[in-house]
């Protein structure tokens, strides 16, 4: 009986380091990057502050379901005009063409209005001078560069460093997906150096 019992553990312990290898470490790449929901053509990035005073990018929906629609035409629910959340003198109507990235000056205009109560919820502030005639003018740079100017109708040099970075951040997305933009920032006393949102 013993000699049956040795055989069979050593069958068992030859088997249990069968086929198995030790290998080294095997670099694969990056991470993937997909595209999440909203589509960019559906949504703005806007740059509010955190409690503590730092970046705090959030993406609105712009979309027929956004989360702040105007009045549901008659119909099912399904039936929705845009969004309308721009800000005064920004407003859509149920006929405004859809797709197409979303016009600087109304992400602008949507981030002198502020935080939304849910987003000011989640601590979301802003350094921004507030009021219904501040929103910026953007123009882009010269075709095929990677430059936008922003005209604000208020004094921009005495902005705190934080209020800057909303301004150029949330134009350098408003202009390019991934926020590859130079953003030029004038005011009523002058212009500020030229800035990135990685600067």
């Amino acid at each position: 009986m013993r000699r049956r019992t040795g055989a069979a553990l050593l069958s068992l312990l030859a088997l249990a380091g069968c086929g198995i290898q030790k290998s080294d470490v095997v670099e694969a790449g990056g991470a993937a990057t997909v595209v999440v929901q909203p589509v960019p053509e559906e949504r703005m990035v806007l740059y509010f502050l955190d409690p503590d005073g730092q970046s705090m990018p959030m993406a609105r929906d712009t979309g027929p379901q956004a989360p702040f629609p105007t009045q549901p035409v008659g119909g099912p629910e399904a039936d929705r005009v845009p969004y309308d959340g721009f800000g005064p003198g920004y407003e859509t109507s149920a006929d405004a063409p859809r797709g197409g990235r979303i016009p600087a000056d109304k992400v602008l205009a949507a981030l002198m209005a502020g935080p939304r109560p849910h987003e000011a919820a989640a601590g979301a502030t802003t350094a921004l001078p507030r009021g219904e005639d501040l929103a910026p003018h953007v123009e882009a740079g010269p075709a095929g560069s990677d430059s936008a100017r922003l005209r604000a109708p208020f004094p921009v040099r005495g902005l705190p460093a934080a209020a800057v970075r909303q301004l150029v951040c949330t134009t350098a997305y408003a202009q390019h997906p991934a926020g590859r933009t130079e953003v030029t920032i004038s005011g009523a006393d002058g212009t500020l150096p030229a800035a990135r949102c990685e600067d």
